[in-house]
Parts: structure tokens; C-alpha cells; sequence
């Protein structure tokens, strides 16, 4: 067996599993993405909540109770929270576009050596071919060699065979 070809069905069978794999990966982090968004609006709503629950800021001074909800602390930790969130998923992002050019320069180079191999194979063909077409010669040409003793006298008549048929 080739151990060319072994080596490129393992790398072919190696690539498609860090293809599934990042396909694998993109998809959960399209999750994420929806997971942080639906967080997003969240966080956002609550925003407009307080800021449409707090009164007007008068000069009198006004004796309501404090509106209940989330404090500015809880807003600010988690905006805090959802930003280190979104900064994890642009580096996972980030990441994911190198192992992708990676991917793509190793089947870009798994192509290339399929190319040369399939090139060298035919070229061994070739070769092969025309060995064996020498072989063939050869043996007619010992074949056709005399080795008997009378040789010289059927030569003759062969050769004056030749003349009587050019005449």
C-alpha cells in the first residue's frame, strides 16, 4: 500500500473531524450570541424601567418612598458581567477564524499532494509503459536474431528475396 495515500486518508479523515468539530463549536457559540442578546435586552428593559419609574428630579424636596428595583451597583455589575460575556465571544470569534485558515491552508495543501501523487502516478504508468514496449522489442529482436549456423546463408536469401520483389 501506499503509504502516501494512507497518510492522506488519515489527514482527510482528520480534517473532517476538526471540520465537524468547528462546526460543533460554531453553532454553540451561535447560542451564546442568542443567550447574550436575549441578556442584552434584559438589561436594557430594566434600564428603561428605572429610568421611567424614577420622578422628576425637582428642587423641593420629595418624601416618596425610594422606587424598588434594581440599584445602580446591580445595573453597573451586570453590564459589567454582560460585557466580559460579549468580550469572551469576540476572542472565541477570533479564534475560530484562525482554525479556519487553517483549515483551509491544510486542505489547500492536502489538494497539492493529491495533485503531485495523481501527476507521479501517471508518470509511473508512463514509464511502466514504455518499459514494457522495449521489453516487447527487444524479444523480437532476439527472435528474429539468427543463432543457427545457416544464418548467413538465410540472410542471403532474404536479402536476395528483397531484391527480386524491388525489380
Amino acid at each position: 500500500m501506499n503509504p502516501s495515500l494512507t497518510s492522506g486518508t488519515q489527514e482527510a479523515a482528520h480534517l473532517e473531524k476538526l471540520r465537524t468539530q468547528i462546526s460543533t463549536d460554531i453553532e454553540a457559540m451561535h447560542q451564546k450570541e442568542a443567550s447574550l442578546r436575549e441578556y442584552e435586552n434584559r438589561l436594557r428593559t430594566l434600564v428603561d424601567q428605572v429610568q421611567n419609574t424614577r420622578p422628576p428630579q425637582t428642587t423641593a424636596p420629595h418624601h416618596a418612598p425610594p422606587v424598588a428595583g434594581p440599584t445602580q451597583s446591580d445595573l453597573d455589575s451586570a453590564w459589567e458581567k454582560y460585557n466580559r460575556a460579549h468580550a469572551l465571544l469576540e476572542a472565541a470569534r477570533r479564534g475560530l477564524s484562525v482554525v479556519r485558515l487553517a483549515l483551509k491552508d491544510r486542505e489547500e495543501q492536502e489538494m497539492i499532494r493529491e495533485q503531485e501523487v495523481t501527476r507521479r502516478e501517471a508518470w509511473v504508468k508512463v514509464r511502466e509503459a514504455e518499459l514494457e514496449a522495449r521489453t516487447k522489442a527487444q524479444a523480437v529482436v532476439a527472435a528474429n536474431k539468427p543463432s543457427s549456423p545457416e544464418a548467413p546463408f538465410h540472410a542471403a536469401k532474404n536479402l536476395l528475396h528483397i531484391g527480386k520483389t524491388t525489380n
